[in-house]
C-alpha cells in the first residue's frame, strides 16, 4: 500500500464548456470553472481573472451568437447561503436527529438525487467543484445547528447516490477525472489502523512566544511556518532566525485511515491484473470497512508526484480522498438481469431436463465426469444460509473437495467454475499472497512500516465461490484458520493492535493431489493418509470425490477423441488478437450445443440464472422431504460401520445433504424442497460415499485418518500398556512385557513396534524413563 509522497501539486485551473447540439435552445448542463485538486482542505487558487473561492454556475442562460454562455458568479459565501437554504428546506429532521445523537453520529447523508430535484445547476456544480461545495456545506451545517439552538458542533455532509455517469473503474481513471466528485465500485483489500493526523497545526515562536496556525494538507509532511507573521502580532523573524515548536493541545487533530481498494472481478477481462488505488478516509469514515467488503466509494481524486532519488518526477500517482461510503453487500446485486432474461430463466426452470442441460454446461470441453459436474452444478446454486433463534448461524454454501491423480482435469474444472460463478475467484494454496487463503496482518514496507489488514482469497470471494488449487500445499497460517473460515465462515484476526472478524461466506471448491504422486486403492490405504490434509479439515467438505486415472480402452478412446475434436474446433488466439477471427467465448447466443449436438447454456446466462435464484429463492423443506432425509440418517446410523467404534454418518453430514436438496430446489426456482430434491441429494451422497470408502463408509476414519483395523490395534496397545502400568510398583510398563503380551493376542512384534513408535510421536504414549519404558499419556 504505497502512501502518498510529500509533494503537493497545484494544477492550473481551467474552464469546462458544454455546447448544446446544433447550438439551439437552453443549456441544461453545468458550466463551471474547475478548481485545482489538492484535497478538500487545500486553498483554492483560480487564475484568469476570477478570485479564489469563486464558483461559476450557469443559470440556464441562452447561448450568445458567438457560442458563449452568460455566467453568474457565485462566491463561497453565497454558496454557503445556498447550502443553508437547502438544509433548512429538506433536512431539518435529519439535523435534529444528528444533534440528539451527537457525537455518536457525526454526519448527515444527502442524496444527490434530492439535490437535483432542488436545483439541477447547483447539484451539477457540486460534481465539478466538490472542494468548494464540501467546505461550504460544512460551514452551512454548523451555522444551521447554531441557529437552531443546538450549540457548537462540527458535523459533515456526506453526498451519496451520485449519478451513474460519475462511476469509474479504477483502471479507467484518467487525468480529466481529477478534481471531480466521482464514485468507484471496488472491493476492500487492505486497511491500516486508525491514526490521528494534525489538520490545523499551531506553532509557538521561541523568540516572542507568538502562536501561528498552519493548515496541513499533506499526510506525510508537517509544514512549519516560514515567518512569525508581524501582521498577526509576530516578531517578523524568519524560520532560519527562530525556532517554531508544535503546540499539540492547541492544534486540531482528525482521525485518518488508509484504505486500499481493488477492482471488482466482474469489471475485468480474463487474465488482466486488477488495479488498486490508495484511499484516505477521515473522521467518522474511519473504521467502517473491513477487507473483503464491497463498497461504492464517493470522493475526489488528487495527485502526488512520484519521487526517485529524493527528487520529484513529472509522473504522478492518483489517490482518492473518500467523502462518503455506500456498502454493497447485497448478494450479487452487481449482476444486472433484464426482464427478458428473467422470463428466459423462468422458462428454463420449468424444463424437465434442466438439470441435464446445466450439468452439460459446466466445462463442456472436459469429457465425462457427469456426476462430479452434477455436484458442481448444485454447488453453484447453493443452499440457504440461516440465522437461528439462539444467534448461531447455519451455512448454506456447499464445500466440495476433488482429490485425484495428476492429469484428470481438476485444475481445469476449478478454473471454469471460478469463471462461471458470480464473484468467483481462482487461487492456489501454493502461490497465494502474503495474506494467504484467509487473511493476515502484514507490515507494509511501502507505508512506513504500518501494520495493515490484508484480505486473502476466501475473504475476497465473500458471497461467491473460491476455487483453490493445490489445497494440500497451503501455508501453516492458513491451515490453522481454514476450519473457522469454512464452517463458521468468518476469520478472526488479532495481531499488531488490529482486531477484526472478516466474512468468508463463500463456497469452497478445492483440489488436492496424493502425496505419493498417484492414489492407491482406498481398500489398502485410507485416502486421508494419502493427502497432506488433516482429517478434521477434510470432514468440513460436503462432497468428496476421488478421481483416479485408470486405463479403460473404451473410455480412453472417447476422451482422446473429445480432446482432439475440441482442439480442432477451437479458434486460434493469434487470429483473435489480430482481429481476423471472433472470440467464440464472447458470443451473444444464449443457447449453444456440444460437439455431440447436445444443448448447453451460455456462460453469461448461467451466471445470471445463479444470481437470480440466489437472490429470489429461499426454499423450505416440505414435511415429506424432511421425513425422507431423517429416515436415511437414522437408517444409516443403525447400520454402523466396519468397526465397533465406527460411525456411518454424523449430524454434520445430514446438514450437507440438506444443502444439496435446497440447491436442487433453487434450480427449479421452487420455494419448497420436494421429494425429488431430497432424492437427488441422497443419490449423489450415496454415490460419492460409495466411491470413497465402499459399502462400509466410516465417519470415524474420515475424522481420524485411520481405518477400523488400525484403530483396533491402537486400542489394544493402549489397554495393554495401561494394564501393565497399573500392575507395576512404579506405574510404568516395560516395553518387552508390552510386546510379549501383544504378540500373545496376535499382533506381531514388528507391527507393534512400528505402531508404538507412531503413537509416541503422536503423543498418545510416553517413554518416561528411556526407550524400554512406556506409559499412557
Amino acid at each position: 500500500m504505497n502512501a502518498p509522497s510529500s509533494q503537493v501539486v497545484r494544477s492550473e485551473a481551467h474552464a469546462t464548456r458544454s455546447t448544446p447540439p446544433g447550438g439551439r435552445g437552453e443549456e441544461p448542463h453545468i458550466i463551471a470553472r474547475r478548481p485545482p485538486c489538492e484535497g478538500p482542505h487545500s486553498p483554492v487558487e483560480i487564475k484568469g481573472g476570477h478570485c479564489a473561492g469563486e464558483v461559476l454556475i450557469s443559470r440556464r442562460r441562452r447561448f450568445t451568437k458567438s457560442g458563449g454562455v452568460a455566467m453568474i458568479p457565485m462566491h463561497e459565501a453565497d454558496l454557503q447561503t445556498r447550502w443553508e437554504s437547502l438544509l433548512r428546506d429538506l433536512f431539518n429532521e435529519a439535523l435534529h436527529n444528528l444533534a440528539v445523537e451527537w457525537p455518536d453520529t457525526q454526519s448527515v447523508e444527502v442524496s444527490y438525487r434530492e439535490l437535483e430535484r432542488w436545483d439541477l445547476d447547483f447539484a451539477q456544480s457540486l460534481l465539478l467543484q466538490p472542494d468548494l461545495h464540501l467546505e461550504a456545506s460544512k460551514q452551512a451545517v454548523k451555522q444551521v445547528l447554531v441557529d437552531e439552538g443546538h450549540g457548537a458542533m462540527d458535523p459533515f455532509i456526506r453526498i451519496v447516490h451520485l449519478p451513474s455517469d460519475q462511476t469509474r473503474a479504477i483502471s479507467h481513471l484518467r487525468a480529466e477525472d481529477l478534481s471531480q466528485m466521482l464514485s468507484i465500485d471496488a472491493v476492500t483489500t487492505k486497511i491500516s489502523g486508525v491514526r490521528p493526523r494534525i489538520y490545523i497545526a499551531t506553532f509557538r515562536c521561541s523568540s516572542c512566544g507568538h502562536l501561528s496556525t498552519v493548515h496541513q494538507p499533506n499526510e506525510q509532511e508537517l509544514i512549519q511556518p516560514m515567518l512569525c507573521d508581524p501582521i498577526d502580532g509576530g516578531c517578523d523573524r524568519k524560520a532560519r532566525e527562530t525556532r517554531f515548536t508544535l503546540v499539540e493541545r492547541d492544534s486540531r487533530l482528525i482521525n485518518t485511515q488508509f484504505i486500499e481498494l481493488q477492482e471488482l472481478p466482474e469489471q475485468m477481462r480474463g487474465g488482466i491484473q486488477p488495479e488498486r488505488i490508495l484511499c484516505i478516509a477521515e473522521q467518522d469514515l474511519c473504521g467502517q470497512l473491513n477487507p473483503g467488503d464491497r463498497v461504492k466509494a464517493n470522493g475526489v481524486l488528487f495527485i502526488r508526484s512520484q519521487r526517485k532519488g529524493g527528487k520529484d518526477t513529472p509522473v504522478f500517482d492518483i489517490f482518492l480522498r473518500i467523502h462518503s461510503l455506500e456498502r454493497q453487500n447485497v448478494p450479487l446485486e452487481e449482476i444486472v438481469i433484464t426482464e427478458e432474461e428473467v422470463r428466459e430463466i423462468k422458462d428454463l426452470a420449468r424444463r424437465k431436463d434442466i438439470y441435464e442441460v446445466l450439468t452439460r454446461s459446466i466445462a463442456p470441453s472436459i469429457y465425462g465426469m457427469h456426476e462430479v459436474k452434477k455436484s458442481l452444478m448444485l454447488q453453484l446454486f447453493g443452499g440457504v444460509s440461516r440465522k437461528n433463534d439462539d444467534g448461531t448461524r447455519s451455512r448454506g454454501d456447499i464445500h466440495i473437495l476433488l482429490m485425484g491423480d495428476p492429469g484428470v482435469a481438476k485444475s481445469q474444472l476449478l478454473s471454469y467454475m471460478a469463471q462461471l460463478s458470480p464473484r468467483g475467484r481462482f487461487t492456489s494454496g501454493m502461490s497465494a499472497s502474503a495474506a494467504g487463503l484467509t487473511a493476515a496482518a502484514v507490515q507494509d514496507a511501502n507505508a512506513d512500516g504500518r501494520w495493515t489488514l490484508e484480505a486473502g482469497a476466501l475473504v475476497l470471494a465473500d458471497l461467491g465461490l473460491a476455487a483453490i488449487d493445490e489445497f494440500d500445499k497451503m501455508n501453516e497460517g492458513d491451515r490453522s484458520s481454514m476450519h473457522e473460515a469454512m464452517e463458521q465462515q468468518r476469520i478472526s484476526i488479532a495481531k499488531a493492535g488490529i482486531n477484526a472478524s472478516l466474512q468468508t461466506r463463500c463456497a469452497v471448491l478445492a483440489a488436492a493431489n496424493p502425496k505419493a504422486g498417484r492414489f492407491q486403492p482406498v481398500s489398502d490405504v485410507p485416502f486421508t493418509a494419502q493427502i497432506n490434509l488433516a482429517p478434521p479439515l477434510i470432514s468440513r467438505f460436503d462432497v468428496i470425490w476421488v478421481m483416479t486415472d485408470v486405463p479403460k480402452t473404451e473410455l480412453d478412446t472417447a476422451i482422446a477423441s473429445h480432446i482432439l475434436a475440441t482442439r480442432k474446433s477451437g479458434t486460434s488466439e493469434t487470429l483473435i488478437s489480430e482481429g481476423n477471427a471472433l472470440d467464440p467465448s464472447r458470443g451473444v447466443s444464449q443457447a449453444k450445443t456440444t460437439k455431440e449436438g447436445e444443448e448447453i447454456l451460455d456462460t453469461n446466462l448461467v451466471k445470471k440464472y445463479v444470481a437470480y435464484a440466489k437472490r429470489n429463492v429461499q426454499p423450505e423443506p416440505t414435511k415429506e422431504a424432511s421425513e425422507m432425509l431423517v429416515a436415511y440418517y437414522v437408517e444409516t446410523r443403525q447400520q454402523g460401520g466396519a468397526g465397533s467404534d465406527s460411525i456411518a454418518i454424523t449430524a454434520r453430514a445430514i446438514e450437507g445433504i440438506s444443502r444439496l436438496a435446497e440447491a436442487s430446489a433453487r434450480i427449479r426456482l421452487s420455494d419448497t424442497v420436494e421429494l425429488e430434491d431430497a432424492e437427488r441429494a441422497l443419490r449423489l451422497t450415496r454415490l460419492w460415499r460409495m466411491e470413497l470408502m465402499g459399502d462400509d463408509f466410516d465417519e470415524t476414519t474420515l475424522q481420524t485418518g485411520k481405518k477400523p483395523n488400525a484403530r483396533s490395534k491402537e486400542r489394544m496397545i493402549l489397554d495393554t500398556t495401561r494394564d501393565l502400568s497399573a500392575n507395576s510398583d512404579q506405574g510404568i510398563a516395560d516395553l518387552n512385557a508390552v510386546l510379549n503380551e501383544l504378540d500373545r493376542h496376535g499382533l506381531s512384534r514388528a507391527d507393534a513396534e512400528d505402531l508404538i513408535e507412531r503413537m509416541v510421536t503422536e503423543g498418545k504414549l510416553l517413554r518416561p524413563r528411556g526407550y524400554d519404558t512406556l506409559m499412557v499419556a
